[in-house]
């Protein structure tokens, strides 16, 4: 088999990588250019509300050298999980960029435009159909709470990639996607050995996460044989590390040696990690085991309301000292005091993140016994609407400001509030809903494609 050799630009489209890594690239027997560009680690609000978490001029800067080196090689350029989150409004937010350059940089691609997002009435078919199942220790999932859900997208496999190539794509922009299916597509198009090419595209996916220095986000250049596989930095002055590269099998997995997929599991019980020179990692011994269904991972959120935060300190030791039953007294005061203005109490909640006090971990936070001279206060207000989410803030930054407590020496405020205005409307708030899989009737059924010619 001849070689397959592909450059992950970065591990997130908008992290950035060095112009010296990708012209490296370009200089070697390319046969793509790719780039994750999401992730559900931000949390909800992104998916929710249809933007990405990354800037626009970022997003630009990465895809124009990605979009000319691609047309300069002529080898095709893959996105996966566009803007983020991989709904219809981010992948049109992409597609914007797409355009722009192509207009400013005089290119021509013929554009796979792939969304994944699922409509209600689709979802609701298959649940009916007992084809949503819960992943992890979830309930199952109702027609009710698909019906209540704001945004559904799938996670698609590297079928819909191959078959953007076999239509003739130079570019593909894919909704929501599993991060190494954009690697794997082709090596699986081409025969290769399955187990080797998931490994290689989930050690890739993250791109110079693998390597050292880490100094910002870079690219990689991984190689697929008929029996291993090799990753080197796409950058000179870097190098890849055999333990970095088996850390990442490990990243962000249940199972140390089983990675879960669309298609099926790989098991890499029995990978090697040798270290070939000072800058490249040989892997062996990656296995693959076909799933006896086609399935794809839902990630869905829902609409809880709107949010206001207000942030403030306190050193005072006496404060500090009873800090806990403090702000639990200025909830209860805020709750009876915003009644008087006939907002009900099921309309709101009221959270307060003490930070050096266990406002990482919360309640499972082991050290119980800390000493601080600061500490740092985090209101964060979620109410049904943006105006009962401001007065509740308000009202909760007032009483923590000024309320008494016991042994009180101070006349003045109990906070130093570091921002004016005080209080910050964040907007509207969403909470993950849908975390389930779907069996698909076969590969393509969960997407959409349209074809564009710039």
């Amino acid at each position: 088999m001849k070689p397959i050799r592909m450059f992950a630009a970065t591990g997130m489209l908008g992290y950035g990588y060095a112009e010296e890594s990708i012209q490296c690239a370009l200089e070697m027997d390319l046969d793509l250019i790719a780039a994750d560009a999401g992730s559900m680690d931000p949390g909800p609000y992104y998916l929710g509300a249809g933007q990405a978490f990354v800037s626009r001029p970022a997003a630009k800067r990465d895809l124009s050298l990605m979009m000319e080196g691609g047309a300069k090689k002529g080898v095709p350029v893959f996105i996966g999980s566009a803007g983020g989150g991989g709904g219809d409004p981010h992948v049109d937010w992409l597609m914007e960029i797409v355009r722009e350059i192509a207009a400013e940089k005089g290119l021509h691609p013929k554009v796979a435009v792939i969304r994944s997002e699922q409509s209600k009435d689709a979802l609701k078919a298959k649940a009916r159909a007992g084809k949503i199942s819960p992943l992890g220790p979830i309930g199952e999932l109702t027609e009710d709470e698909i019906e209540d859900s704001h945004r559904v997208v799938a996670m698609m496999g590297p079928e819909p990639f191959q078959k953007a190539l076999e239509d003739g794509a130079d570019v593909v922009i894919a909704g929501r996607a599993s991060d190494a299916a954009i690697y794997a597509a082709i090596p699986l198009m081409r025969g290769a050995d399955a187990g080797l090419a998931w490994h290689l595209g989930k050690i890739i996916e993250c791109g110079a996460q693998v390597a050292e220095p880490r100094l910002g986000g870079d690219g990689v250049i991984g190689t697929l044989y008929e029996d291993h596989f090799t990753v080197e930095p796409g950058h000179p002055e870097k190098r890849v590390t055999r333990t970095r590269v088996a850390a990442h099998t490990l990243y962000e997995n249940p199972s140390p040696y089983h990675l879960k997929e669309p298609t099926g599991l790989v098991d890499t019980t029995h990978a090697d990690f040798a270290q070939l020179d000072d800058r490249t990692v040989k892997v062996t011994g990656s296995r693959f085991e076909p799933a006896n269904r086609y399935t794809v991972k839902l990630e869905g959120v829902k609409a809880l309301g709107y949010r206001t935060v207000s942030m403030a300190g306190t050193r005072d030791p006496i404060l500090i000292g009873q800090i806990d039953k403090y702000v639990e007294d200025c909830k209860a005061r805020a709750t009876f005091e915003v009644g008087q203005l006939d907002i009900d109490p099921s309309t709101f909640r009221i959270n307060v993140h003490v930070y050096g006090k266990n406002a990482t971990m919360g309640a499972i936070e082991p050290v119980q016994e800390t000493a601080a001279h600061e500490l740092g206060l985090l209101v964060d207000v979620i109410g049904d609407t943006e105006e009962i989410s401001k007065a509740v803030c308000a009202k909760m930054r007032y009483i923590l400001l000024h309320g008494d407590f016991e042994g009180r020496m101070c006349i003045s405020g109990n906070m130093a509030i570091p921002f004016s205005p005080s209080d910050m409307p964040v907007g509207p708030v969403y909470e993950f809903s849908v975390w389930h899989v779907m069996e698909c009737d076969h590969p393509l059924e969960a997407v959409c494609m349209e074809m564009e010619a710039l």
